[in-house]
């Protein structure tokens, strides 16, 4: 291996959390594999791969800046679907589906993200990858008429919410930035596998 991809540390991180390897602080729990445990100049890191099982020779890790990264990413994420599905009134369970978009989105496994809290915690039938949506919904609409009017429709009802004046952004943010979240009766399925 050569390194890991943005998927891949969404699955990497959710499987340490639930091996406790990672607190749900996001802190490396030294303890339960301290071999593979070391110092770098960015933190506490955790060696996944070593270096002489590596393409570069380098081992592969991932170090406790990185997680940080990655919990306020999806931080933020969760926190602005639980704030536009509260503006229309519903709430996750609701949701028929849930369209994940973007050649990234067709990587996710929304198990993995519900595990660390970027995805609601959601029956994973309720996903559906659309892979390259904005490419095929151009496309669509360059070659038909009937998605033009659609897409007229659709734009006419688009609401604007600015996150940077939203007074519940910030606290829901802040519950966010742990693993999978501090209010955990949003995660129940996560709770059970922590038992």
């Amino acid at each position: 291996p050569d390194g890991i991809c943005g998927s891949g540390v969404i699955r990497l991180l959710a499987e340490m959390f639930l091996a406790g390897l990672v607190d749900s602080s996001g802190v490396l729990v030294a303890k339960k594999d301290p071999l593979r445990m070391i110092d770098t100049r960015h933190g506490k890191g955790y060696i996944i791969v070593p270096g002489e099982q590596a393409a570069h020779g380098k081992d592969i890790l991932i170090t406790e800046a990185d997680i940080k990264n990655l919990m306020r990413s999806k931080g933020a994420m969760f926190t602005i679907l639980r704030i536009v599905t509260q503006s229309v009134g519903i709430t996750f369970k609701e949701v028929e589906h849930f369209f994940v978009a973007g050649t990234f989105g067709s990587y996710i496994e929304p198990e993995k993200a519900i595990t660390i809290g970027m995805l609601p915690d959601i029956p994973t039938d309720k996903y559906k990858r659309l892979g390259n949506a904005s490419g095929k919904g151009a496309v669509e609409v360059l070659l038909s008429n009937r998605a033009r009017r659609e897409l007229s429709r659709i734009r006419d009802k688009i609401t604007y919410l600015e996150m940077n004046v939203n007074a519940d952004f910030m606290s829901q943010f802040t519950s966010s930035l742990f693993l999978p979240h501090t209010d955990l009766s949003l995660f129940p399925s996560v709770a059970k596998k922590r038992e």
